[in-house]
């Protein structure tokens, strides 16, 4: 079942001012909350069922889904879209053989070590919990902060959505960590206008979302910062990379290069006929005669031997290689786009940070990546994987940033190898 994370409300009775919840949530909705939990933790089952029951009629006709925190029986009596559970609740494998594959079960993680547990699950979602401490909860673990939601992104295989003081003042901030929505509580039930409050929190969200590449590279500026201050690419932006790593790295590049035009070959067959396909054969073969030229004129001045892949190359080319024969164009799209991506944003930042260009070494090596080939192949990719992640459902973009983020990693990896 396909569902939108965006803007998730849960709801909080005694935080409602005495209104009805089912005024509440329908008012919501209208604003644009995408997804409802009905959370109970003081009533009795049949109270729960009843609201539950009553809620589920009330969402029928804008096609939200009704999810129910904690409790598989209650959901199970009312047939609910699914449920979500925490640390110290069922077992998810229990909770999916109950309710079957085609509910939904959301999960809250409270640090890294439960989100790697939940990496081995197939649950549809994750619940960062809490970003920031909350009043309408006071059992939750440390939060995790901003910087800390970044890094949950990077590491989950799972869409995710944020918990824990979401308003108003931090949507933005939380949606521009790359989380994927935010769940919100008193600043929905307790507003006087729960329409207005939803549309306006909304607007924050959508306003920071933007593409499946523009979340992407939310996810990964932190790695990206990383690659601005790593010793590969300081060295070469002042000329002073030692000529010996250099060498290693160019070998590593051939191999590597060699398998990429390959798999990017492989990638344009598998997309429809059309201009897109054009589009990235003619960037393929102009980008890897380029790239090719420059590491035999380079390769002349500083030696060249036979060599085999270090571990990192092999490794990187075999995990690029299993999304290339699935045949899974938009998993294989995410797994082979840092390479130029990344490569041509390191080429703009070297540039901006060159020194003596005129008498630099690697300069040739430096303009190759931020030349007219490179500047408009990139886009060409960046369409491609934004319109597959559209077709697709959160799961796939879910995967697709982490295989995009994987090979981000690998990108980091190649040059401290070289080392």
């Amino acid at each position: 079942m396909d569902f939108d994370l965006s803007l998730y409300l849960v709801t909080d009775r005694p935080l409602s001012r005495g209104r009805d919840m089912h005024w509440i949530v329908e008012e919501a909705v209208k604003g644009g909350c995408t997804i409802v939990q009905l959370r109970e933790k003081d009533c009795d089952t049949a109270t729960f069922v009843a609201l539950a029951q009553q809620l589920k009629e009330t969402l029928r006709p804008y096609g939200v889904p009704l999810i129910i925190n904690d409790r598989l029986d209650v959901a199970l009596a009312v047939d609910a879209d699914g449920v979500h559970i925490g640390q110290s609740d069922m077992p998810y494998h229990i909770a999916r053989q109950l309710l079957g594959p085609d509910k939904i079960i959301g999960l809250s993680v409270e640090n890294m070590g439960d989100l790697k547990e939940a990496n081995q699950l197939d649950v549809d979602y994750i619940a960062i919990s809490p970003i920031f401490g909350t009043s309408t909860k006071t059992d939750t673990a440390k939060p995790f902060g901003l910087d800390g939601a970044q890094i949950a992104m990077a590491h989950s295989v799972h869409p995710a959505v944020g918990i824990g003081g979401m308003n108003h003042r931090t949507a933005a901030d939380v949606i521009s960590r790359g989380v994927d929505g935010i769940a919100v509580v008193s600043d929905i039930v307790s507003a006087d206008s729960p329409r207005q409050s939803s549309a306006e929190l909304l607007q924050l969200v959508k306003d920071k979302q933007g593409s499946w590449c523009d979340n992407a590279w939310q996810v990964v500026t932190p790695l990206f910062e990383q690659i601005k201050h790593h010793p590969f690419i300081m060295q070469m932006a002042d000329g002073t990379l030692p000529r010996d790593t250099f060498k290693r790295y160019l070998e590593q590049d051939a191999i590597y290069l060699a398998n990429y035009a390959k798999e990017m070959n492989k990638l344009a067959s598998m997309v429809e006929e059309g201009e897109a396909r054009e589009q990235i054969r003619i960037f393929v073969e102009d980008a890897m005669k380029a790239e090719k030229a420059l590491n035999e004129a380079l390769s002349m001045e500083i030696g060249h031997d036979n060599v085999q892949p270090m571990p990192l190359t092999t490794e990187y080319m075999e995990f690029t290689s299993l999304y290339i024969e699935s045949g899974n164009l938009p998993m294989a799209i995410a797994a082979l786009l840092p390479c130029i991506w990344i490569y041509n944003e390191v080429g703009k930042y070297l540039k901006a940070i060159e020194k003596d260009p005129a008498n630099n070494f690697y300069h040739e090596w430096i303009n190759c990546y931020t030349s007219p080939v490179m500047d408009e192949g990139v886009p060409v990719m960046q369409r491609l994987a934004n319109k597959l992640a559209s077709e697709g459902d959160i799961q796939l973009r879910a995967a697709m940033r982490h295989a995009f983020v994987r090979s981000t990693e690998m990108e980091i990896l190649f040059w401290q190898q070289c080392l």
